[in-house]
C-alpha cells in the first residue's frame, strides 16, 4: 500500500456530457454523481463502460504524475 494512503485505482470511462473519456475511481458510487480524477462531475446515467473515445489531459495528468510519485522503483508502493 501506497504510504500516502492515496493508492486508488482508477476507471477510464465515457462521459456522455463532454464525449471524453475520464478517470474515475473505481467503486466510487455516490446517489447520483461520480467525479473524475480532473472534478469533472456526470450524472451516473452519463457514464459509459468504454475506452472509445479522447481522454482527458487532465485526467491523463493528474493519474500520470500519481503513478511517477507513489509507484516508482521503492517508493513503498
Amino acid at each position: 500500500m501506497c504510504e500516502t494512503d492515496r493508492c486508488e485505482m482508477w476507471a477510464w470511462q465515457l462521459s456522455r456530457y463532454d464525449e471524453r473519456v475520464h478517470a474515475f475511481v473505481t467503486g466510487e458510487r455516490p446517489a447520483s454523481f461520480v467525479e473524475a480524477a480532473c472534478s469533472h462531475s456526470v450524472p451516473i446515467d452519463k457514464i459509459t463502460r468504454s475506452h472509445a473515445g479522447p481522454r482527458c489531459i487532465a485526467c491523463l495528468l493528474i493519474v500520470g504524475d500519481h503513478l511517477a510519485e507513489h509507484h516508482r522503483m521503492g517508493a513503498g508502493c
